[in-house]
């Protein structure tokens, strides 16, 4: 009896330790993301929503008359670029800021 009980509790543990590692093994492949708003200057403002590229990025939200917030697989950095690139505009058409959960929301 005392040997059967050994047994049980040996299979408990190494079921919980396979669920336990294969819980951690699905956190390595989950893509981090950035929250990220894009403002663009009033006269080069363009409706990031409507660019494929960068809808396959973000889920981009409108956040003011002249920005975008989403949370973003790439950084501030890479999304600059890809911007730059996508929309053919100057580093100095917009900028990209990194999203802060205080931030107040313009209307």
């Amino acid at each position: 009896m005392g040997f059967n009980i050994y047994i049980f509790i040996i299979a408990v543990i190494i079921v919980g330790l396979y669920f336990y590692m294969n819980k951690n093994e699905e956190k390595k492949h989950e893509e981090k993301r950035y929250d990220l708003i894009v403002i663009f200057k009033e006269e080069k403002y363009t409706d990031i929503r409507n660019n494929e590229s960068l809808n396959q990025l973000a889920n981009w939200s409108y956040y003011s008359k002249k920005a975008f917030r989403g949370f973003c697989l790439q950084t501030k950095e890479e999304l600059e670029g890809t911007i730059i690139q996508e929309l053919a505009l100057e580093k100095d058409d917009f900028e990209v800021i990194n999203g802060d959960p205080e931030l107040y929301v313009p209307s």
